[in-house]
C-alpha cells in the first residue's frame, strides 16, 4: 500500500444558530445517526462553498465528553444540494467556562450536482465551537479535493 501525504485545504466556514428542539422540525431522518435527537437549525456557509446550511444535531454523553452527529444540508448560491454527515465529539475544555465547549468532526459530503461531486470521494474536518449561553456555532471546514 502506498501512502500518500495530504494536506487539507480550507472549504468553508459555518455560522449556524439553532432554532427549533422540535423533532418535527428535523430536516434528517434520526435512522443510523449517533445519540437522541437534540435540536436543530440553520446558518451560513462562506467559502469555496457558499449557501444556507439546514442542520440536525444528536447529542449523546460519554462521561465529560459530547458523542455528537451534525447532519443536514447546503443548498449553495448557484443551485446545487450538498448533504453532509459529520460525527465527532465535544468537550468544556475550561471548567471556568461551562457553556464553552470545543468540537471536533470528520464529515463526510454526498451530493449530485456535478460542480460538487468531488465532494462525494473525499472526507473532511469540521472543527470550531458552541456556546451554550448564546446557542451559536461556529466552525471551520478542511477538506482534500480528489477529482
Amino acid at each position: 500500500m502506498t501512502t500518500k501525504t495530504t494536506t487539507l485545504n480550507h472549504l468553508f466556514d459555518a455560522d449556524m444558530t439553532v432554532r427549533s428542539q422540535e423533532v418535527k422540525d428535523a430536516v434528517t431522518s434520526p435512522e443510523g445517526k449517533v445519540g437522541k435527537y437534540m435540536g436543530g437549525g440553520d446558518g451560513e456557509v462562506t467559502g469555496q462553498i457558499n449557501g444556507k446550511m439546514y442542520w440536525d444535531l444528536y447529542e449523546d454523553m460519554d462521561g465529560d465528553v459530547c458523542l455528537t452527529n451534525f447532519a443536514g444540508k447546503i443548498e449553495t448560491e448557484d443551485g446545487a444540494t450538498i448533504r453532509f454527515d459529520a460525527r465527532g465529539h465535544g468537550k468544556v475544555v475550561n471548567p471556568e467556562r461551562p457553556n464553552d465547549w470545543v468540537m471536533v468532526y470528520g464529515v463526510k459530503f454526498e451530493t449530485g450536482d456535478e460542480h460538487y461531486n468531488w465532494l462525494n470521494a473525499t472526507l473532511g474536518v469540521w472543527e470550531g465551537e458552541f456556546s451554550m449561553e448564546t446557542y451559536k456555532h461556529n466552525y471551520r471546514i478542511y477538506a482534500n479535493r480528489y477529482d
